[in-house]
């Protein structure tokens, strides 16, 4: 899709007393999670992050880091691409409305400012990331896109009929193509269909599938990233955008201007993009995604 303006920024539009609030949060629910035993790395849709690592995070398996590599440039080398870890970072998920209240209207003044006018109708969790700085094995994001924008890729239903072992099923639809639903209203699993697929983990469904009834059938559309703490904090961790190879400018964006605390960027969800390795300090970032149904 050829867009006239691919993302609008907002240089240090968020206060720095805000930030704050948003990291400290951020910050408790992961030591609360790790208490809990509850995974806190961050994940990605080919399971192919970093969570082969020790609480001092050196390195356990060969596995190398994808950093900001493109594709073309990972066949170049003498490892297979599928041993690439694409991922390394921490994340822990909010849902304060008073963060909606915050960036909801930005969101939306930046797809009316563009030109885009999609329609979006859920909002996903805020997810708060950080990247741990190390100047060999930073943290980092490889190029990636947020999702894809057709019917294939929208978001499919599921409903847990399990808890020991974990199973899930899809949801049961009448020859109409409609949800089936009981006596509450509720969907009801198709119990004649296989189990859903889980991750590795063997406790958390793949992220096609959801038991959000909200999202089902619906696409990320719109994605927005928060550089949330001070540029000096850190070294490294720029955000880069794949524009494409017939963008009349240089091809990959670097956000290097957007370093400054507080900086919103609001772009497309099916655009490539990717996090620079933190080679020392940490970076605080917070992203969310808007939802529709997929384009036609």
């Amino acid at each position: 899709m050829k867009l006239s303006f691919p993302y609008v920024n907002y240089p240090s539009l968020i206060k720095p007393d805000v930030c704050k609030k948003i990291i400290d949060l951020g910050i408790s629910k992961i030591e609360k999670n790790k208490k809990e035993g509850i995974d806190t790395t961050g994940t990605t849709l080919n399971q192919k992050e970093k969570s082969n690592i020790n609480l001092e995070r050196t390195r356990v398996i060969d596995n190398k880091t994808s950093s900001d590599k493109t594709v073309e440039e990972l066949k170049q080398s003498n490892t297979d691409i599928d041993k690439y870890i694409m991922r390394d970072s921490e994340v822990s998920w909010l849902s304060e409305k008073w963060i909606y209240d915050i960036f909801l209207p930005i969101i939306s003044d930046a797809n009316k400012k563009a030109g885009w006018g999609w329609t979006i109708d859920t909002a996903e969790y805020f997810q708060f990331t950080v990247y741990h700085g190390d100047k060999n094995e930073g943290g980092f994001y490889g190029w990636h896109t947020d999702g894809s924008s057709d019917f294939i890729s929208a978001y499919k239903p599921a409903i847990k009929i399990s808890d020991n072992p974990i199973r899930f099923k899809t949801a049961k639809k009448n020859e109409k193509n409609l949800f089936i639903k009981d006596e509450k209203g509720e969907p009801v699993p198709d119990m004649d269909s296989d189990d859903l697929p889980l991750r590795k983990d063997g406790k958390n469904l793949i992220s096609i599938f959801t038991q959000d009834k909200k999202k089902w059938g619906k696409v990320r559309k719109i994605s927005m990233t928060v550089n949330l703490n001070n540029p000096q904090d850190y070294e490294g961790g720029n955000l880069k955008f794949d524009l494409g190879p017939h963008s009349k400018g240089e091809r990959f964006k670097v956000f290097d201007d957007m370093r400054t605390q507080g900086s919103v960027i609001i772009f497309p969800s099916f655009m490539y993009h990717c996090v620079t390795p933190v080679t020392s300090g940490t970076r605080f970032s917070l992203v969310l995604w808007l939802l529709g149904k997929p384009w036609q």
